[in-house]
């Protein structure tokens, strides 16, 4: 029996979508990294936001994204950093 899994940062998108009003209220206009259930901070640039994600996570998976939109702005693979 196989098991299902959750496409990659579904749990990440899930949280934001749940906060989603309180965020743009509080973070207008602000990069949010997100890590499972958790939000790790609020940057004013994208690169800023990303940075901070790879300098704590490395490789492993996390979401940046603008507050208030509806789509990821970005989700950071190590290999995309040259981390790997």
């Amino acid at each position: 029996m196989s098991e299902s899994k959750k496409p990659l940062l579904a749990e990440e998108v899930d949280f934001y979508n749940q906060n989603k009003k309180e965020f743009l209220d509080k973070y207008t206009n602000r990069y949010l990294l997100i890590r499972e259930n958790k939000l790790i901070g609020d940057f004013s640039t994208q690169n800023e936001a990303a940075g901070e994600g790879v300098r704590r996570f490395g490789a492993g998976p996390f979401l940046v994204r603008l507050s208030g939109e509806d789509t990821a702005v970005e989700s950071v693979p190590a290999l995309t950093w040259g981390l790997l």
